[in-house]
């Protein structure tokens, strides 16, 4: 039973809170209504943290970026505070004894995200601008603590995998939805593609980089979905859900997004194959060596394509090429000339991580300049995953984040090929080939800072690791066990 003075400390409290309440109204400050979930919230941060990034992973599509809430900082609403606060509850477990699982640590992937980690901290000190640097290397941090370290604990379980692929990709239905309704109203017209998702994303290209990462989880699933032990419903709605989003990239005219697809494509058909990774890397590597030693004559041939962006979807496909009247592109090879001349200036430990929007203005040259280039260098970035941190954080910083990608790669392929439950098969297929479309995709542009990115491209490297660690590991220990 509740004894008396039990019940006599819930009125105080309650009439406290209410006397709290009504001063604060008084002052129109109206978020004191929000402290009773304050100890709500931090119950399910420590007791049902796998929940809360759940929610996360439905909320990040349809969040919301404020650019500036003083100070100079932006933040996207809800997602960001919420993973601040997993960060800190992380970080006081930590402090408190607990530690990640050595498997996952000494896993290759995070092992060079966390080398990469380091480095940023490091050039953060010698940075030009050492609060952006720092901001951007704490950015970093916490999404390789939540999404990569703290995700892959919980996707032990096998259903959490699928039900966060399942969360984050109807959500991301909505957003596409929401995209084409307006972009209809409009006529489907190229220069309104470029708004239409606002005010969940700026603009086109991050809006296609980050849909582009469910479809291939979702066409798996709808290809695959009776070795997977799917239902005929969940087959269905996959597929649904894989072409209504598909039709999204199509739409957004976003012509890196097209060829990601496409190379993911060709992804597939090597895995189908069952192609090994070195050979991949070989032939790689062999094409980039035919690219240099051809340059000169490849961009005299790419010199002759006229055609600038179009409303036509395939007059704006022959544009991609177009490196001697389209702006888009005329403007990308200004940035990339800038890194070269940045990168020449600072070798070794760059300008700072995060700092490229603020330094590249003055490494502009007049004639390479288009007319979308400004001066004070302050519309948009390098354009390029690959080449910023050679700019920002130097030659160990550009090598650590090829090493990333190829590692996220080879360990994929390798989980692939040796994982026998299907229906793990099939969510890292997905997952691999999600990534991959992105991993083509910053070839062109980088939005990894942005949590619309961030979260999807770190929570599917999540699945990759989790699966090689923990599934894996498990199924070969049963393979070993006596009959």
């Amino acid at each position: 039973m509740i004894s008396k003075i039990h019940i006599r400390w819930f009125y105080a409290i309650g009439l406290l809170y209410l006397a709290l309440c009504l001063v604060c109204f008084s002052f129109e400050f109206y978020y004191i209504a929000a402290l009773p979930l304050v100890p709500l919230f931090l119950y399910v941060l420590f007791h049902h943290t796998d929940k809360l990034i759940l929610l996360l992973a439905l909320l990040t599509p349809l969040s919301v970026p404020i650019k500036d809430i003083g100070g100079g900082i932006g933040l996207s609403l809800p997602t960001e505070p919420l993973i601040l606060l997993l960060f800190g509850g992380v970080l006081f477990k930590l402090f408190s004894g607990k530690t990640f699982d050595k498997r996952v640590l000494t896993n290759p992937i995070v092992v060079v995200a966390l080398l990469n980690m380091a480095w940023l901290y490091i050039t953060t000190i010698t940075s030009t601008q050492p609060l952006v640097s720092f901001k951007y290397s704490l950015s970093y941090t916490w999404y390789v603590v939540v999404f990569l370290l703290l995700l892959s604990h919980f996707f032990k379980k096998k259903q959490t995998i699928t039900v966060f692929i399942w969360l984050f990709s109807i959500a991301t239905l909505v957003l596409t939805l929401y995209t084409l309704k307006n972009h209809a109203a409009e006529g489907f017209t190229r220069l309104y593609a470029y708004t239409a998702m606002r005010p969940f994303l700026p603009d086109h290209g991050m809006y296609a980089a980050a849909i582009s990462f469910c479809i291939p989880p979702m066409l798996v699933m709808g290809i695959f979905g009776r070795k997977m032990r799917m239902t005929w419903f969940g087959i269905l709605a996959a597929l649904t859900v894989g072409i209504i989003i598909t039709l999204g990239v199509v739409f957004s005219f976003t012509r890196a997004s097209w060829l990601s697809l496409v190379v993911a494509i060709g992804v597939f058909a090597l895995l189908m194959a069952k192609v090994k990774f070195k050979t991949v890397v070989t032939v790689g590597v062999s094409l980039l060596g035919l690219f240099l030693v051809f340059q000169s004559l490849i961009f005299s041939e790419l010199a002759r394509n006229k055609q600038d962006s179009d409303d036509d979807i395939g007059s704006h496909l022959q544009s991609f090429s177009n490196v001697s009247t389209d702006p888009s592109n005329l403007e990308r090879l200004n940035r990339w000339s800038c890194v070269y001349r940045m990168f020449l200036d600072r070798p070794v430990m760059g300008f700072g991580p995060g700092t490229y929007t603020y330094e590249y203005g003055s490494y502009q040259l007049p004639h390479e300049m288009t007319i979308i280039s400004t001066n004070s260098g302050d519309l948009g970035n390098v354009h390029s995953e690959y080449l910023r941190p050679f700019a920002e954080s130097g030659f160990i910083g550009g090598l650590l984040f090829v090493c990333l990608v190829l590692a996220v790669l080879q360990q994929g392929f390798k989980v692939y090929y040796e994982i026998t439950d299907f229906r793990l098969k099939g969510l890292v297929l997905g997952a691999l080939l999600g990534l991959t479309t992105y991993f083509i995709h910053g070839f062109l542009n980088n939005y990894s800072e942005f949590d619309k990115i961030a979260v999807p491209m770190w929570g599917f490297i999540s699945i990759i690791v989790a699966c090689r660690v923990y599934h894996l590991k498990d199924q070969n220990d049963g393979e070993n066990q006596p009959a």
